[in-house]
């Protein structure tokens, strides 16, 4: 699908912080997910370098499935897509030992 002059602008900016502000069915997440594949494929950005955060499972799955679409499974290895509270518990069990907590804590 096609991207807006807006949403192309979105994508293509990648000189500092970009705000996407927009309603429901208005193509954020594919602005998103497009926003992705021009910072590995225009950009030279390594897909574990890049991660996207979103507040529910669904939106998640759906987003790493259309980067998937996209790009590729392979080219999009070692992306992370995930929700606020996934993305905080991976850095927990990832640096326990930092936050002076123990390997088994929940």
């Amino acid at each position: 699908m096609r991207l807006n002059p807006g949403q192309q602008q979105a994508v293509e900016f990648v000189t500092g912080p970009c705000l996407v502000l927009a309603g429901a069915g208005s193509g954020k997440t594919r602005v998103i997910t497009n926003k992705i594949a021009h910072l590995i494929r225009g950009c030279g950005y390594q897909a574990r370098h890049i991660a996207a955060v979103t507040f529910t499972n669904k939106a998640a799955r759906e987003m790493k499935e259309r980067v998937a679409q996209t790009l590729g499974r392979k080219e999009a290895r070692g992306l992370m897509i995930s929700t606020f509270h996934t993305l905080g518990l991976d850095i927990i069990k990832r640096e326990y030992a930092a936050l002076g907590m123990k390997s088994n804590f929940s």
